[in-house]
């Protein structure tokens, strides 16, 4: 044990690293990993004596005391890197007490149980485990062996050091990407400490598992293990695992526990096999790590995106001719066994072989799905139920009791003809058995023996209801209810904890667990407190029939209960980073909004409780906790609990009147809607600052928010925000503003990118985070512009113009690639990235599919498939206007004007067939739209009517509904669809079944659309501007879509999840310009539209400055230094001035105009900057290349000049008033307000001395400031024309 403390310790001492680092293997002769039962023993023996006391060793070797647990969970993380043999010893040894003999450690508490684990036996006791007779002694040689095949190993491995090191030190970005939060060995070691020494070796034997096991093609092939419930099938899935990882087999493994409801799902399955293989091929974790430029939120993904982007794409690619072996157990505790066959049953396109060992009970359902699954994979089965000699096996190892051996071997055969092949069953009856102390005691039990489970869980209940002690039952039954009702497993610290004062007056929390529970728990080598079984927590919560039951909404009610007191511990806030964090605090922050949801809305005391958390600070440093802990997805997931709750007790409380009750019910309301907003709008923030939710995010929400008027108001917070344009939330996450002289016409997302179209010859970028624009934005292309495309992780960019087709690199802007295009200019109807972004797929005008080499030195064209379309009686063939390319670029669908869709296989060509209508009366219809799903070969489109059809080439079936649109995309996991229309309107259907998820109504018409790539939002272009949307609609569709999928539960579920389906939102003009007042709380700003406002911080709108009839934007604003004069300009180069007067009486007297003068002849270029005169009586105006003043006394144009140095910035000189001082990069001009020319000075560069003078680039000042004591200016230098500009 201290080597395996010490090895730990040095792994982050400095000291020992380079010891750490020489250590492969460890071997451990008969150590007590998890104690004897004899410390007890020993412990009360010095106790006893006159001369000697208590040892606290002592206590820390019982068996499974906490602090060899938590050793050994330590351990269990980085022992993977080692080689470990436990070696156990198997004869008791001598005490001195009249030849009596004892067990010290047994083989349970000797071995580890980890995967790959060697472990041997040895002849000896525990005295003499570790001393050999000579070297023919049969112990050495075992121990030699032993150490001789560790170094033979060691030796082996050093050509794979590099690759080791290199899993390690991405180990951590992967279980990041993947959302692993606990190692995969968890399972596989509470089952495997469970297995006996010759149990389960029968299957080494077993012809069809050997056929199985050494198949001699390469193709992949399942093998079904099945048993009824308890026959002990996942202690020899543990068995095959150990086996196979032995061998050096490539082998992972999954546990499904019904238990814990993150083990049941389909995601957390194929993330932990992805996480597995990692951490065995190199090649799989450079492969994977690139997934993580494309944003995809694996944590909540769609099951089949997991499958669809890691496995198929990546593992089925891999030239690795050894097979994979899959170890899977427990499918009938699987949310959704059918999709996990449906999934499994692809395995045959790999090119390594998979072989995968699927173990559970044998249910109607799965040998249903069984049957149904190519013949290519070779299913064979084998039945677990019969041997008994297992059984046998078991009882011998496991049954402590003296006598002789024909007695004990009647004592196995009566067990083993009781068992009905039910394992628990005989284990509990041993263990039962192993507290007699005589033969008649030992008769009786056997006797008294229960027949099946069903009667033994009714004898364990009883022993609870019959407990005198009504403190010890209650504490029993709180404990189940836990158990019974938790997401997932708690440890007894978790456990103890979360009842509070209930164990209290318990002397050995985890002793009492055991022992007050009737059998029905047990803890796990990693201190986990779990139900014996699964058909126990069935029993528990089956009825109030039994001798002691489960009621589950009081079980919720209590976790919930357990959870608000957990989140309102005192001074939580100070403890989320530090060592005092509550153990029970990781548990509670992500589940109490289920239990909640399980919990009867009449209970006053959940009730009470729930309001005490969302009216104080508490709710917000939960939501603290949640950013810290990277877990923002139970935002959403507490949204629609939350709101499903209120629902209800609206329904309950329909004829509730008095104030404070429907207040009450107005808080949860109003915080489920918060809940999903404050995830949606500020989820970046949260990342990056959890903090920021208590002071910087609330100000920001809305007025009528819960956390705007708990936490955000004025008299709270020193920050102060406003000018909303809505007192309640909306679904807009942010404009996207191109220019008015910009016409944007379609949009797409991919990574962390947003792209716009321009067809004048540019594809503008902004990051979908922030929203900024990117800094190589715009991508100009030097022509006009008819298609774009990203590629997965959004880091290359294709563009199709009229002469080239180029290749850029999102990140700096850079071409990497430009290619002419045919001579014939046929226009692009299609594109798609193939074959890992190293080949472009264009259909074309013309027919024709060409294909384009991205990797080859001199890239050009190759004619992939010509389409040639036969032409039907009594339809007109012209040029396509609309084709469609499958995902994988096997298949394209062709739409023509006067003609049928037709659909085609490109290899070959095959043409499938065409696309009626499903109307006689109309036999032809223009299809405008087209896109292919992405699991199945079949089409969504939409007719020119706006009619929106499903047709399934292959089987010749279509469907139509009228919906009125004009634009249509679809989400990249096929369940989701969005349609535009000419009556500005949006709307989201679930794919399934065409029913309305969602719609808005907004300004101007839809003329693109596109998902994100998590399904949280959708884009839309207008023209000049683009609008991100985040409804909660459709982040709440994400969760329910992940829980349903992997519970099978029908996606029509999905129509029902938003409680306000429809939004409007009214136009919202770009801000152009914006300037605060020096000397009170007014500011104003202007707008793309030539409009322009002013406001008081507190006060808010106090006047309408501008409103322009040309629409023509205000580009400049400023104000004079004593705050009575505002001075703005707007794109035509009209220059106006106007007096302000904040506390006129009349309102049409706060702004009245003082100059209103064009200054379009005098200044070349855009205005932009305007600098009043210290005492209000001048007005300087200034462009790139030129300037002007401007008296204010009488309005006109006083003097006007050129400037020498472009890009410069003005300001008053800091020590004359009567100067004016120009910054440029280079040089500095000192002019007086008659701009005649005082000095000029040039400037010496002595910093930032790192842009080659090679390059060649522009640079503009940005920015200038003087300092305090007015004798030093500062400027701030922005590059251009540079791959990724610099500020410097």
């Amino acid at each position: 044990m201290k080597i395996g403390n010490a090895y730990m310790q040095g792994q982050n001492d400095p000291e020992y690293e380079t010891i750490i680092k020489a250590i492969s293997a460890i071997t451990f002769l008969a150590t007590p990993h998890r104690g004897t039962n004899l410390a007890e023993l020993l412990d009360r023996i010095l106790r006893s004596g006159v001369f000697t006391n208590s040892k606290h060793y002592i206590s820390e070797l019982g068996k499974s005391s906490f602090t060899l647990q938590k050793l050994n969970e330590q351990f269990r993380h980085i022992a993977p890197r080692l080689d470990i043999v436990s070696f156990y010893e198997t004869q008791s040894t001598s005490i001195g007490l009249k030849n009596s003999r004892v067990m010290i450690l047994e083989k349970d508490s000797s071995v580890l149980g980890y995967p790959g684990e060697t472990s041997k036996a040895l002849n000896a006791d525990h005295h003499n485990v570790c001393k050999f007779d000579n070297p023919q002694d049969p112990n050495y040689i075992s121990v030699r062996n032993a150490l001789q095949s560790l170094i033979s190993k060691i030796v082996s491995k050093t050509s794979s050091q590099d690759s080791s090191s290199l899993i390690r030190k991405n180990s951590a970005n992967v279980r990041s990407l993947l959302a692993i939060t606990e190692l995969p060995d968890t399972d596989y070691i509470f089952f495997r400490d469970q297995w006996s020494q010759g149990t389960c070796d029968w299957l080494l034997e077993d012809k069809t598992y050997l056929e199985w096991l050494h198949c001699p093609d390469s193709t992949s092939s399942l093998f079904w293990l099945h048993g009824g419930a308890a026959a002990g099938k996942s202690v020899l899935s543990s068995f095959i695992i150990n086996n196979l990882i032995q061998k050096g087999f490539c082998c992972q493994y999954y546990y499904f526990r019904f238990g814990d409801q993150r083990k049941r799902t389909l995601s957390l399955f194929l993330r932990s096999i992805a996480y597995q293989l990692i951490l065995s091929k190199p090649e799989f974790l450079q492969r994977v790590l690139q997934l993580k430029e494309e944003a995809i939120d694996f944590g909540t993904a769609d099951p089949r995106t997991i499958w669809e982007r890691i496995f198929k794409p990546i593992l089925f690619r891999m030239p690795d001719s050894k097979p994979i072996y899959w170890i899977i157990d427990g499918l009938d505790e699987a949310d959704d066994p059918r999709a996990f066959i449906k999934i499994l049953s692809e395995i045959s396109a790999s090119s390594a072989p998979i072989r995968v060992l699927i173990v559970s009970r044998k249910t109607s359902e799965i040998l249903s799905d069984l049957q149904k699954i190519p013949d290519e994979l070779q299913l064979k089965s084998l039945s677990v139920d019969g041997h008994e000699e297992d059984f046998s096996h078991y009882i011998r190892q496991e049954l402590n009791m003296f006598g002789d051996a024909d007695f004990k071997e009647s004592i196995v055969k009566q067990i083993v003809s009781g068992a009905q092949n039910n394992f628990l069953w005989v284990r509990l009856s041993v263990e039962n058995l192993n507290h007699c102390h005589t033969k008649e005691d030992i008769e009786l039990a056997l006797h008294q023996l229960p027949i099946g489970m069903q009667a033994l869980y009714d004898r364990m209940a009883s022993s609870i209801a019959r407990n005198p002690s009504i403190m010890e039952k209650q504490v029993a039954s709180t404990i189940l209810q836990y158990t019974t009702t938790s997401l997932r497993v708690l440890t007894s610290a978790e456990l103890s904890q979360a009842l509070h004062d209930g164990t209290s007056g318990l002397l050995n929390f985890q002793r009492s667990i055991v022992d007050l529970c009737g059998g029905f728990i047990i803890i796990d080598n990693g201190g986990y407190v779990a139900m014996i079984h699964q058909t126990a927590r069935e029993y528990l919560l089956s009825g109030s029939d039994r001798p002691f039951h489960v009621e589950k909404a009081a079980a919720h009610k209590q976790v919930f209960l357990s959870s608000m007191r957990c989140l309102m511990t005192i001074g939580l806030r100070a403890k989320i980073d530090g060592s005092q964090k509550p153990v029970f605090l990781d548990y509670a922050v992500c589940s109490w909004p289920v239990h909640l949801a399980s919990t009867s809305v009449k209970d006053a005391e959940v009730a009470k409780a729930l309001h005490k958390f969302l009216a104080g600070r508490w709710v917000l440093t939960w939501i603290q906790v949640l950013a810290t802990f990277e877990q923002l997805h139970v935002l959403v997931q507490a949204s629609r609990h939350l709101a499903r709750y209120s629902a209800k007790q609206k329904l309950f409380g329909g004829t509730i009147k008095d104030k404070q009750s429907l207040a009450k019910q107005e808080l949860v309301k109003s915080w489920a809607e918060d809940f999903a907003k404050v995830v949606g709008k500020f989820g970046g923030i949260l990342r990056r600052n959890p903090e920021s939710i208590h002071k910087l995010i609330p100000p920001f929400c809305p007025k009528n928010s819960a956390i705007y008027q708990q936490f955000g108001k004025m008299r709270d917070k020193s920050l102060v925000v406003s000018g909303f344009s809505s007192s309640n939330w909306d679904d807009s996450l942010a404009r996207l503003s191109f220019g008015l002289g910009t016409y944007a016409t379609s949009v797409s997302a991919a990574g962390a990118q947003i792209a716009t179209l321009i067809p004048s010859g540019s594809v503008l970028l902004h990051g979908s985070s922030t929203f900024e624009e990117c800094s190589p934005s715009p991508i100009k292309h030097g022509e006009r512009l008819y298609r774009m495309e990203l590629n997965s992780p959004g880091t290359l960019l294709a563009t199709y113009g009229y002469r080239t087709t180029k290749l850029w690199e999102t990140r700096t802007g850079k071409c990497r690639l430009s290619v002419e295009n045919i001579q014939s200019r046929p226009r692009p109807l299609a594109m798609l990235l193939l074959e890992n972004d190293q080949r472009l797929l264009v259909g074309s005008d013309d027919r024709l599919i060409r294909s384009l080499n991205l990797d080859s030195n001199t890239p050009s064209w190759q004619v992939l498939a010509a389409l040639e379309e036969p032409e039907l009686e009594g339809h007109f063939l012209n040029s396509p206007n609309h084709m469609a390319l499958d995902r994988g670029g096997k298949l394209i669908s062709v739409a023509y004007r006067g003609h049928p869709l037709s659909a085609w296989e490109i290899d070959g060509p095959v043409q499938i067939g065409h696309c009626w209508r499903t109307r006689e009366e109309v036999a032809r219809g223009e299809v405008i739209e087209a896109v292919w799903h992405p699991h199945h070969p079949e089409i969504l489109g939409l007719y020119i009517e706006g009619v929106i059809f499903r047709w399934r080439p292959y089987d010749d079936e279509a469907e139509e509904f009228a919906a009125g649109a004009s634009r249509l995309a679809m989400s990249k996991d096929g369940n989701l669809l969005v349609t535009g229309d000419v009556r500005e309107m949006v709307k989201v259907y679930c794919t399934a079944d065409f029913c309305v998820l969602y719609q808005l109504t907004s300004e101007d018409n839809v003329l693109g659309l596109t998902f994100s790539p998590d399904l949280r939002r959708f884009y839309d272009v207008r023209g000049n501007y683009g609008n991100a949307w985040e409804p909660n609609a459709l982040l709440k569709f994400v969760e329910q879509q992940n829980k349903d999928t992997e519970s099978g539960g029908k996606v029509e579920s999905f129509t029902q999840i938003s409680t306000e389906s429809e939004h409007f939102s009214g136009r919202v003009d770009a801000i152009t310009a914006l300037a605060a007042s020096p000397v009170d709380r007014l500011y104003c700003y202007g707008d793309e539209k030539g409009a322009a406002y002013l406001y008081d911080t507190e006060r808010g709108k106090l006047a309408d400055i501008n409103t322009s009839k040309g629409f023509l934007s205000i580009e400049q604003m400023s104000w004079s230094n004593d705050g009575h004069l505002i001075g703005f300009s707007d794109s035509s180069k009209q220059l106006i001035v106007k007096k302000v007067d904040p506390k006129a009486s009349n309102p049409d007297s706060i702004i009245v105009t003082l100059a209103n003068i064009s200054v379009k002849t005098t200044l070349d270029g855009p205005t932009t900057q305007l600098l009043f005169h210290p005492d209000s009586s001048q007005l300087l105006v200034c462009s790139s290349s030129s300037i002007c003043t401007i008296s204010l006394v009488r309005p006109s144009i006083d003097h006007s000049s050129q400037v020498g140095t472009v890009g410069s910035r003005w300001l008053v000189h800091p020590q004359d008033p009567a100067l004016i001082i120009g910054i440029g990069t280079h040089d500095i001009h000192v002019l007086d307000w008659n701009l005649s020319l005082h000095k000029s000075l040039g400037i010496e560069r002595s910093l930032d001395q790192t842009m080659p003078s090679s390059l060649p680039h522009h640079e503009m000042v940005e920015k200038v400031l003087v300092t305090h004591d007015k004798k030093h200016i500062l400027k701030k230098v922005l590059v251009l024309d540079q791959k990724v500009p610099q500020k410097r």
